[in-house]
């Protein structure tokens, strides 16, 4: 564990010793797709007879965990986060206590803010600045409907940064997650190298927040257009050196590098059936909607302008409703889950990172995935990763004109 994870907390990111690294058991962390990531980091509280306790985080207290895929190179991210809570196990005399500190990653700083009013002009411009309160380095993709009729539609915004810009992300088929710059290898307190003067070593973890369309769905998707090259490099490359989606080999000979322990399939793919459209429950165009809460009384002349009007359905092309966002994640019928370990993989399992399978049942062969649920585990005996990966059933062949490797590439 000492040689691939480095820790570092404070708001001026001082790296841990061997020392207080040593005393971590295990290291949690909890990746979803648009939800914050939660971790824990589970460590001994009393080590030794001398009553040194090593209590280097507190509630409110930043701290991040990197990663080194390979024996060597950059470090890389696994999360920034602010600790929420604390958790003390006591044991007689003090040696064998532990204590366990857990919280959610850094994009929580935004739920310390709220906003009540409506939004007009552009979607991507709204979020930009709700995101820039608090975020320097961020990633906005303007949706299909981007304009907001500050008289027939705004959009109306009752709740904290964070739940505001997560909900809408997924109101308009876009995605909502951080990545983080990569962190040089010799970086002081994490390498060979130390400051020149006697100032303390001090790393810089740059959080960069996405809300934006998954890169599984750039323009030009299929690999015969150069798309998955594309969508590939939208993505902050997580791990190793090679570039594209991460092969994951199942049932392979040991000559083609399996990296995968188990193996699940979750869904092989099947048409989801909705309600047929209710009758008498649409608004009435040119009627104001009623009021959110019906608790509150009716308004009159004297109510402030400030109202809340729900984002209109935009109409398909046959005349019916259709919530193309709902449709979009609804395609994502096939599912698998399976566990690897970094050793095996060489990079680390993000929400969003794009993946290939290999040595599979037909239904999930050939497909490209996401990966949408993550889950690490590191103690000392090696650093294991869960995932869990979704596919709306579109291709990924053999290498194009471009030399992009497909499926069958070698990505060993």
């Amino acid at each position: 564990m000492l040689s691939t994870i480095q820790i570092v907390s404070g708001s001026g990111g001082t790296p841990w010793t061997r020392e207080q690294r040593q005393c971590v058991l295990e290291i949690r962390s909890e990746h979803k797709l648009n939800d914050p990531t939660s971790f824990s980091i589970l460590m001994h509280d009393l080590p030794d007879r001398q009553g040194v306790r090593h209590r280097l985080l507190a509630p409110g207290r930043k701290v991040a965990v990197l990663v080194r895929p390979r024996d060597r190179g950059e470090w890389h991210v696994l999360f920034q986060g602010k600790v929420s809570e604390v958790e003390e196990h006591q044991t007689q005399g003090g040696v064998g206590s532990t204590i366990l500190y857990r919280g959610q990653d850094i994009r929580t700083i935004m739920a310390a803010r709220s906003y009540t009013g409506a939004w007009s002009g552009q979607v991507d411009a709204v979020m930009k600045h709700l995101i820039e309160q608090d975020f320097a380095e961020h990633h906005v993709d303007a949706p299909e409907n981007n304009e907001l009729d500050e008289e027939e539609n705004p959009l109306g915004q009752n709740s904290n940064n964070l739940d505001f810009l997560r909900t809408q992300a997924i109101a308009f088929g876009h995605n909502f997650w951080v990545s983080y710059a990569r962190v040089p290898e010799a970086t002081p307190g994490l390498g060979d190298l130390n400051p020149l003067d006697d100032s303390e070593p001090s790393v810089t973890v740059t959080p960069k927040i996405h809300w934006a369309r998954s890169p599984y769905f750039e323009e030009g998707g299929a690999p015969s257009t150069g798309g998955v090259a594309a969508a590939a490099q939208a993505l902050p490359v997580l791990g190793g050196e090679d570039t594209g989606p991460i092969s994951f080999k199942v049932n392979v000979n040991r000559a083609s590098c399996p990296n995968v322990t188990s193996f699940e399939v979750m869904s092989e793919g099947s048409n989801v059936q909705t309600m047929p459209e209710q009758s008498g429950s649409q608004t009435t165009p040119g009627v104001p909607s009623p009021p959110t809460n019906p608790l509150e009384p009716p308004p009159d002349d004297d109510t402030p302008g400030i109202h809340f009007v729900p984002r209109a359905v935009q109409p398909g092309g046959d005349g019916e409703q259709v919530n193309e966002a709902l449709e979009q994640e609804r395609a994502f019928d096939r599912k698998v889950k399976l566990s690897t370990t970094l050793a095996m993989l060489k990079k680390l399992c993000i929400p969003n990172e794009l993946a290939t399978l290999e040595g599979v049942p037909e239904a999930v062969a050939n497909r490209l995935f996401r990966i949408s649920d993550a889950t690490h585990v590191i103690r000392i005996d090696g650093h294991w990763m869960d995932a869990v990966l979704e596919s709306d059933g579109r291709e990924y062949g053999a290498a194009d004109e471009t030399g992009v490797p497909g499926a069958t590439g070698e990505m060993v």
